[in-house]
């Protein structure tokens, strides 16, 4: 029976393959094989993981680093730890060897952090963005859906994009966005699957309108041709003076005399 059983394990540690990277580094970092170490936490890099390993993987990156007298590439990983982790420390008993290279990729990065942003634009499209100060993440995606629809839409890019899906701005959406490492791992994440950013629906965009200097532009009145099209439209009479718009034309406005009353004539040529 315990044959059996020795015989079953066996077959099951073939079938799961060695450890993983991740689990060999550490072990060759606590024997103080940093070589390997290195080796082995570049290796788990590359596989996929999670965040959380992601960070064990860079923090045991840079000490490896740190240890074996590479101060530039142990600043490096570091670096990029504090980017995914702006909190990170490492213990002040690990000696100036250390905390040298850590301090100065603090320095580097004083005042900067990655910040992913999804927003909705006006014409409805939902936009990630990626703003990183190391190149850490390699892909940005972003994904929309309708509420209560089961599946979403996807785009994907490269950060710091924009990555943009299109939809109706009339309607409300929901949506997440993952920034992901060159080993699949989620590094940054808005929203999620289960619990997805939403969106109201976009007001639609008033209607055009002129502009200022259109509306403030006089209307154009044309000239009719012949006699009248050279007479002003508009004379103006003011105290028996005329005044024309076509020039400056003085004259007597002359009323009609009001017409005499005169007796019959005197048919006997008397005078009256």
């Amino acid at each position: 029976m315990r044959a059996l059983f020795f015989l079953s394990w066996l077959c099951a540690a073939s079938a799961w393959g060695a450890e993983p990277p991740l689990t060999r580094a550490e072990q060759a970092f606590d024997a103080l094989e940093f070589d390997a170490a290195a080796a082995a936490f570049q290796e788990a890099l590359a596989a996929p993981g999670t965040r959380e390993e992601r960070l064990r993987a860079w923090e045991g990156l840079a000490l490896s680093q740190a240890f074996m007298g590479q101060p530039q590439a142990a600043q490096a990983a570091f670096e990029v730890l504090l980017v995914l982790d702006p909190d990170a420390r490492v213990p002040s008993s690990l000696g100036p060897k250390i905390r040298a290279p850590f301090e100065a990729a603090r320095k580097a990065l004083q005042g900067q952090r990655a910040v992913l942003t999804v927003s909705r634009a006006e014409d409805g499209r939902v936009v990630a963005t990626l703003e990183q100060p190391r190149p850490v993440a390699v892909e940005l995606l972003v994904a929309v859906r309708q509420p209560g629809a089961a599946g979403f839409t996807a785009a994907v890019g490269v950060p710091p994009g924009p990555v943009a899906v299109k939809a109706a701005p009339e309607r409300a959406v929901e949506a997440y966005a993952v920034a992901r490492d060159a080993g699949g791992a989620v590094l940054f994440q808005q929203g999620s699957m289960r619990a997805p950013l939403r969106f109201d629906a976009r007001e639609p965009p008033p209607p055009a309108v002129a502009s200022a200097r259109e509306a403030a532009r006089p209307a154009v009145v044309e000239e009719s041709s012949g006699e009248e099209g050279r007479r002003s439209p508009w004379p103006f009479v003011v105290g028996g003076v005329g005044l024309a718009a076509a020039g400056v034309v003085l004259g007597l406005v002359l009323s009609q005399p009001e017409p005499l009353a005169l007796p019959p004539a005197d048919r006997t040529e008397r005078l009256p």
